[in-house]
């Protein structure tokens, strides 16, 4: 029972900063709209990972497990199916650029912004995992 609370408590902050960096994942409501998204993201991710683990087996044996965040984009996309205050839509990144080092505007799809967005979470829940162990 603590593992899932803290899996969706980690799941909903994800969530949060990632709608607050990318303008592509559109969170309508309030908090408690985080929570059961972040509700929901977990119980979809519990079910779709085994079948996505075997699915990508050789793909993440290959990539020394980069392709882990598919769980993430699967159960991203199944909660936009199925919970409407969530969804995801192509956006356009304007760019970065520091100490030389720049990053130029792109446009992102709608495919793109799943896996860009799904990829943000996953990385952004691992740090927050790591964080407060």
């Amino acid at each position: 029972m603590h593992e899932i609370l803290k899996s969706i408590a980690t799941n909903s902050l994800s969530l949060f900063l990632v709608s607050l960096l990318f303008s592509g994942l559109v969170i309508s409501g309030g908090f408690t709209n985080y929570i059961l998204a972040g509700a929901l993201i977990t119980l979809f991710a519990a079910l779709l990972d085994p079948i996505i683990k075997v699915l990508t087996l050789p793909f993440n044996i290959l990539t020394l497990g980069l392709l882990s965040f598919l769980t993430v984009m699967a159960a991203l996309f199944v909660l936009t199916i199925f919970y409407s205050s969530v969804s995801v839509n192509a956006f356009s990144f304007s760019g970065l650029g520091t100490i030389g080092l720049t990053v130029g505007a792109v446009h992102l799809s709608r495919f793109l912004s799943f896996v860009v967005i799904s990829a943000t979470i996953y990385f952004t829940n691992k740090a927050i995992l790591w964080l407060f162990s």
